[in-house]
C-alpha cells in the first residue's frame, strides 16, 4: 500500500490540564538554467517534424517555479540530445532502452503484439493534445495514476507518496517540470531523476510507449492526455532494465529510489506485530524530521475494499500528520491522552466515527480555544484525530521514510547519516554468517562510535542501518537473483584494535542483529544501543555470496561511522646472522658449493633445482616453479646479474623454511593449498598488513578456481610483496613516487 505524508508544522508535546470528570524479532537468523520559454514557432512535432500537423498543448506552458530550479542542474547530456534533435528536426529514438520487446519482458513472450507509440499518437486518437501534466504539476495525485497490466503496484504507491500536497518538493525532484509538448521545445526526449545506491542520477528516455489498441499498457493517467506518470514509469524501468525488472517489489524499495531517505515498515498488530515499545516517541522525532508517515488497513479475506461501521476504510491507505500527548483532569486525576492525527487522501468524509472522531464527545472536555492552541486542529478535509491505542488496534502497518539532511523540505531538526559502497567477494570478503566461523570474521567491518546520546534523555542512542545489495533487480533478467543478506552489531568494550580479528569473534557474541535473513533488496532496521563503541558488519548467509551493497546509517545526533581497514606494512625482518655452530656451518657452506658449482653463485634454475629435491624428502612433496624461483633470486640481487651469492643465499634460505612453516600452519588439512580467506592471517604471520583493496588484487592474482592457494602462489605473494615493499620504501626515500602503498601494490598486481 502506499503511504502518504506528514504535515510540515512545528510538532512538540503540549501537555495542558482540564478539569472535566467525564473523560518485539530474535536476533538470531533464522535463515539547468532557465528553464525552456516559449520559443518562436519552428517546427511541428512529430517523427520527422513535417509529418504531423499542429500538435502541442492545449494550454500555454508554465515556466519553472523558482523553488523547482534547484533540482535543474545545469547543462546534462539531456540538454544536448534535445537541441540536437531540435536543430536536425528530428524526435529522439533512445539507442539504450529500444521501443522493442526486448525492453519490456525478458522471460516470456508478450500474449499480444505491442505497439509503441508517441503521446501526440496515443491523444490523435481522441482528438487531443498531449500534456505532460493536464492542468499543473501540482494538480498531479493518486487519483490521477492507475496501475495497468505490470505487477509494479509498489511503485504506483510510491508514486502516491510523492503526489501528496505536503511533499511536493519531492515530486518536483524526481519529476521536473521544465518540460512537455509545445512548439520549439519538444523533440520526443524527457527526464526524471532517481536516487540509485547513493547518488541522483539522471535517466534518459524517448517518448515511444508500449501500447495495445491505441490504450497505454502499463502505467497511465486518469485523463486519456496526460502522460508525465507513464514516461516516469519507463525511465524506472530503464533504470533496472526493463518494464518486467520492475514487477513485484516493496514499496520502501521505491521511497528510498524516490526520495533518496530510509524506509522503516512496521506491523502494528496480529501475531507478527513488531513495532518497538518507543513507538510513539518513534514518531514525534519522525514529524520533526518531515518523514513521510503512512498507515494502512489490509483488506479482508474476500479481497474487496469495504468502509467500516467506524468510518476507517480496508484496503486503503492514510497518512499520518500530528501527534500530541496531553492531560485531561478527572475526578480520578490526571489522564495521559496520545492523539494522533490521520489523513485519508480521498478527502471527502469518510473519516474515524470513533473517541476523538471530529463529532464526538470527547472534544467537549477541552474548549475550542485551548484546542487550537495546543495544535489539536482538523487542517484538511478528511483528517481526524483518535486515540494513540485505538490507532494501534484498528491499523496493520505503519511506514516511516526517513528523509535524508539534503532533502527538498524544511525540517525543524535533521538526521545525521553516512554511508558507504562495498562488495562481498568470493575467496575474500564473503565470509557468510556468524556460524561460519573460519570466515565471518573477513567480512567488510564498520566502526559506529555513538557518543551522543537521544534527546529524550534515556541514556540510549538511536540509529537505523540500511544494508542495500546492488543492482539485484536489474540482474533479474540474466538469471541472477538477491543473496539472502543480514548484519550483526557488536560491541567492542575492551577497545580491540580494528578491524577485528578472528579471535575477537571466537569469544564474543553479537549485542544486535537485522535478525532474519532476507533475499529482498535491502534490510532496514532502527536500533538503540548504550553509548560505546561497535562494529557493525553486513554480511550474506553462506559464504563466496558476491554482491556489491550499499550500507547506511542514520543517526538522530551526531554519532559518526567508517570504514575500518588495516594500513599496509611490513615488519622488518633481519638478516640472519652466520651460524654460531662452525660444524653447521661449515656444514651449509658445503651444501652451498654443492648448489652454486664452481661460480660459486646460485642462479633461479638452481636453486628450483635444489628447492624440489629438498622438498622430496618430505610427507607432502610441493614444487615450487621457475617463476617464483626468479623472483626469490630478484628479491636480493641487488646487481641485476640474475644470481646470489653465499650472504644472500642463507638469509633466503632461513626465510623460505620460516614461509614453509606459515603454509603448513594453515594447509591443515594437508590437500596441497589452503582457503583463500586464511590468507590475510598467513600474511600477517609473515610480517605484513595489508588492507582490503590490496587483498583483493592478491586473491584475484594467486588464488585457482576454487578460491585456494597453494603453496608455490604463497611463496611466490610472498616474495613479490617483500620486493614491493623494498621498492616502494626505497622511492619514497628517494621522492620518486607519490602513490601510496596500498595502491603501489595494487598497480603492481594487477598489471
Amino acid at each position: 500500500m502506499a503511504f502518504a505524508s506528514s504535515s510540515r508544522a512545528v510538532y512538540s508535546r503540549p501537555i495542558k490540564k482540564f478539569d472535566n470528570s467525564k473523560v518485539l524479532v530474535d536476533d538470531k537468523p533464522t535463515y539547468a538554467n532557465e528553464p525552456p520559454k516559449n520559443l518562436p514557432h519552428q517546427y511541428q512535432n512529430g517523427s520527422p517534424f513535417d509529418k504531423v500537423n499542429k500538435v502541442g498543448v492545449s494550454r500555454p506552458f508554465n515556466r519553472e517555479t523558482e523553488t523547482h530550479s534547484k533540482h535543474h542542474r545545469g547543462k546534462s547530456n539531456f540538454d544536448n540530445i534535445r537541441s540536437e534533435c531540435l536543430r536536425r528536426r528530428i524526435l529522439y529514438e533512445d539507442p539504450d532502452f529500444p521501443a522493442k520487446d526486448s525492453s519490456i519482458y525478458y522471460s516470456r513472450t508478450l500474449p499480444y503484439r505491442i505497439e509503441w507509440k508517441r503521446p501526440y499518437e496515443i491523444s490523435a486518437t481522441y482528438r487531443l493534445k498531449p500534456n505532460f501534466f493536464v492542468d499543473t504539476l501540482d494538480s498531479a495525485s493518486r487519483f490521477d495514476v492507475n496501475q495497468g497490466e505490470l505487477g509494479d503496484c509498489w511503485v504506483l504507491s510510491a508514486i502516491a507518496c510523492l503526489t501528496s500536497p505536503d511533499h511536493r518538493e519531492l515530486f518536483r525532484r524526481v519529476v521536473p517540470a521544465d518540460q512537455g509538448f509545445q512548439d520549439g521545445w519538444y523533440a520526443g526526449i524527457f527526464r526524471f531523476n532517481f536516487w540509485h545506491f547513493g547518488k541522483w542520477v539522471e535517466v534518459v528516455v524517448d517518448d515511444r510507449l508500449p501500447t495495445y489498441r491505441d490504450q497505454l499498457v502499463f502505467i497511465h493517467s486518469n485523463q486519456s492526455n496526460e502522460f508525465w506518470a507513464a514516461l516516469l514509469e519507463k525511465a524506472y524501468a530503464k533504470l533496472y532494465g526493463s518494464y518486467e525488472a520492475l514487477k513485484s517489489g516493496n514499496v520502501g524499495d521505491a521511497l528510498s529510489d524516490f526520495t533518496g531517505g530510509v524506509s522503516e515498515y512496521y506491523t502494528l498488530r496480529g501475531q507478527k506485530a513488531n513495532y518497538p515499545k518507543a513507538l510513539v516517541n518513534i514518531l514525534f522525532k519522525a514529524l520533526d524530521r518531515q518523514s513521510l508517515i503512512g498507515c494502512g488497513i489490509n483488506l479482508p479475506p474476500d479481497g474487496r475494499s469495504q468502509t467500516m461501521p467506524d468510518g476507517l476504510v480496508t484496503g486503503h491507505a492514510y497518512s499520518v500528520t500530528d501527534l500530541r500527548e496531553i492531560l485531561l483532569m478527572s475526578d480520578s486525576g490526571e489522564i495521559p491522552i496520545t492523539l494522533i492525527r490521520v489523513r485519508n487522501p480521498w478527502g471527502y468524509k469518510i473519516e474515524w466515527r470513533g473517541r476523538w472522531g471530529e463529532k464526538s464527545r470527547e472534544w467537549n472536555s477541552i474548549p475550542e480555544i485551548e484546542r487550537e492552541k495546543m495544535g489539536l486542529i482538523f487542517r484538511d478535509e478528511g483528517e481526524f484525530w483518535m486515540e494513540f491505542g485505538d490507532f494501534l488496534q484498528k491499523y496493520d502497518t505503519l511506514e516511516i521514510c526517513n528523509l535524508t539532511p539534503d532533502a527538498p523540505v524544511e525540517m525543524p531538526k535533521q538526521w545525521h547519516t553516512a554511508e558507504f559502497h562495498h562488495r562481498w567477494v568470493r575467496g575474500f570478503s564473503a565470509g557468510g554468517r556468524p556460524s561460519n566461523q573460519d570466515t565471518h570474521w573477513s567480512n567488510p567491518q564498520f566502526s559506529v562510535t555513538l557518543s551522543d546520546r537521544d534527546e529524550d534523555g534515556d541514556n540510549v542512542c538511536s540509529l537505523v542501518i540500511q544494508l542495500m545489495q546492488k543492482d539485484g533487480r536489474k540482474l533479474k533478467q540474466f538469471g541472477k537473483k538477491n543473496q539472502h543478506i543480514g548484519f550483526f552489531v557488536y560491541q567492542n568494550l575492551k577497545s580491540h584494535p580494528l578491524p577485528l580479528k578472528k579471535e575477537f569473534f571466537d569469544n564474543n557474541q553479537s549485542v544486535q542483529s537485522s535478525g532474519l535473513f532476507i533475499d529482498s533488496r535491502q534490510i532496514i532496521k532502527r536500533l538503540t544501543l548504550p553509548r560505546g563503541q561497535y562494529v557493525v558488519i553486513p554480511c550474506t548467509w553462506d559464504i563466496n555470496e558476491e554482491a556489491g551493497f550499499y550500507l547506511r546509517f542514520f543517526f538522530e545526533n551526531q554519532n559518526t561511522a567508517e570504514d575500518v581497514d588495516e594500513i599496509p606494512e611490513k615488519s622488518d625482518t633481519p638478516l640472519p646472522q652466520h651460524p654460531p655452530d662452525k660444524e653447521r656451518e661449515e656444514q651449509f657452506k658445503r651444501f652451498f658449493y654443492a648448489v652454486s658449482g664452481e661460480d660459486m653463485e646460485v642462479t633461479p634454475y638452481e636453486l628450483q633445482q635444489t628447492l624440489n629435491e629438498a622438498s622430496r624428502k618430505d610427507q607432502h612433496h610441493r614444487n615450487t616453479s621457475i617463476d617464483t624461483c626468479k623472483k626469490f633470486v630478484s628479491l636480493l640481487d641487488t646487481e641485476l646479474l640474475g644470481k646470489i651469492g653465499y650472504t644472500e643465499f642463507l638469509y633466503l634460505w632461513n626465510l623460505l623454511k620460516s614461509w614453509k612453516r606459515i603454509y603448513f600452519q594453515y594447509d591443515t588439512d594437508n590437500i596441497g593449498s589452503f582457503s583463500c580467506f586464511e590468507l590475510r592471517r598467513a600474511l600477517g604471520a609473515a610480517g605484513f598488513t595489508i588492507n582490503n583493496s590490496s587483498m583483493q588484487a592478491l586473491v584475484f592474482k594467486y588464488s585457482n578456481e576454487k578460491c585456494h592457494i597453494d603453496f608455490d602462489g604463497f611463496l611466490s605473494c610472498l616474495s613479490k610483496l617483500t620486493k614491493l615493499f623494498n621498492d616502494f620504501n626505497n622511492m619514497k626515500q628517494n621522492g620518486q613516487i607519490t602513490l601510496c602503498i596500498d595502491q603501489y601494490i595494487q598497480k603492481s598486481f594487477l598489471s
